[in-house]
């Protein structure tokens, strides 16, 4: 199989996953223990956020220099880095142990994905989709498996002890993956420069429009799923389980459109199933601001997490394979540092409008970035879509990611 060498990285996207699945559940418990406020708990996230795009433009730099080898070491600073969460008995020791796990995350999401897109560039396949649903999917049953854990007693510590195991063993199974690739293999100089100043400002240029859609795409999914469970209970009157369960239909219709979208991928461009996917996203988010009762909310929801799933996979996608090999780590990265500015940005910003107007109004601004999503992935992707579909769904099949 072709793309045997990228079973490595996309077994990062699961790790990746199964923490921060974990880390939602275990978020009470780590609060209390703490002795933080929710406003507290709040500024220690955002310095998460600091970690992670710091690691991110370092990594994103280093790629050229270092390539596939940094799979293994940015996974195990993150299954290690990951450890000092039960360990944080104060606003500042949570913050300081926030910012440690938010780096190891950042340089691992970073080196997965161009690792990745450096397949689907080399071999010819597409794999995104595949693998972000398998973070979609990660994420929802970590954070049921916590939360039975924590039902049945259990505190960080023995659950943080047993993520950290199971990512340092798959950052020590891209071993084998990394073995041949360690570097990107750089393009022959050319000997036409203006030609290829031409092209280098035409990949810049596209690169910053797709870093914005990024922005935009992550500040939605973020936004909506941070809020939902909120507007439900406040809104709509929904009981504390009916509303809980909001984020984890949300994550579980993540994975059905990322699913969806590698089976799709052979009949349809990357370009149709963004700008489709986008739309949807809007007409759930629409229904989601006006629903009348709790159902209709949680219908609306679910269309938008299938819609927007497409968002990140196909901008990664499009990202890798324009840019030149050994360039290839830093164009992720500055997708995925916008990426993360839409996580930071958006659940504030629907705190903003809601406070200045209501909740369903910030929900309905969200609608209408989707529409502008749309609109914007439409006028940006253009150009053939390369490479096959069914490479990528085979592995998602086959589990063996």
């Amino acid at each position: 199989m072709r793309s045997a060498a990228a079973r490595g990285p996309i077994a990062c996207f699961a790790a990746l996953g199964i923490f921060w699945g974990a880390w939602a559940a275990l978020i009470p418990d780590i609060k209390r223990q703490a002795g933080a406020s929710d406003g507290e708990l709040g500024a220690a996230m955002l310095v998460s956020g600091v970690g992670a795009i710091l690691a991110m433009l370092i990594v994103g730099r280093l790629w050229r220099r270092f390539g596939w080898s940094l799979l293994p070491v940015t996974g195990l600073v993150f299954a290690v880095g990951g450890l000092g969460l039960p360990l944080a008995s104060s606003t500042l020791t949570l913050a300081g142990a926030l910012f440690v796990i938010g780096a190891g995350s950042g340089a691992l999401d970073v080196a997965m994905n161009a690792a990745v897109s450096d397949v689907e560039a080399r071999d010819g396949v597409r794999l995104m989709y595949g693998a972000h649903a398998l973070f979609s999917l990660a994420v929802l049953v970590a954070s049921v498996a916590t939360g039975l854990a924590r039902q049945a007693g259990a505190g960080p510590w023995p659950i943080l002890g047993t993520v950290a195991v199971l990512i340092a063993l798959v950052a020590l199974a891209t071993i084998a993956s990394a073995r041949g690739r360690h570097r990107p293999i750089a393009q022959a100089p050319s000997t036409r420069p203006s030609p290829a100043l031409n092209r280098r400002a035409a990949v810049l240029g596209g690169l910053t429009a797709l870093a914005v859609l990024c922005a935009v795409g992550y500040l939605i999914e973020d936004a909506a799923q941070n809020w939902s469970a909120l507007h439900l209970e406040r809104g709509l009157g929904a009981s504390p389980a009916l509303g809980g369960a909001a984020p984890g239909i949300f994550a579980a219709a993540m994975f059905a459109g990322r699913s969806s979208g590698q089976r799709l991928g052979a009949r349809f461009s990357e370009r149709a199933l963004f700008s489709t996917g986008a739309a949807l996203a809007a007409v759930g988010l629409a229904v989601l601001a006006l629903a009348p009762a709790p159902g209709w909310a949680l219908g609306g929801l679910a269309v938008a997490g299938a819609g927007i799933a497409a968002v990140a996979p196909a901008l990664y996608g499009r990202a890798g394979r324009d840019a030149r090999p050994e360039e290839r780590g830093a164009a992720i990265a500055r997708l995925t540092v916008f990426g993360y500015t839409g996580f930071i940005v958006g659940p504030a910003l629907i705190g903003f409008i809601s406070q200045a107007a209501s909740l369903r109004a910030g929900i309905a601004t969200l609608a209408v970035l989707a529409v502008g999503l749309a609109v914007g992935g439409f006028l940006v992707l253009r150009g053939r879509p390369v490479a096959s579909f069914e490479e990528g769904e085979e592995l998602l099949n086959s589990g063996r990611a």
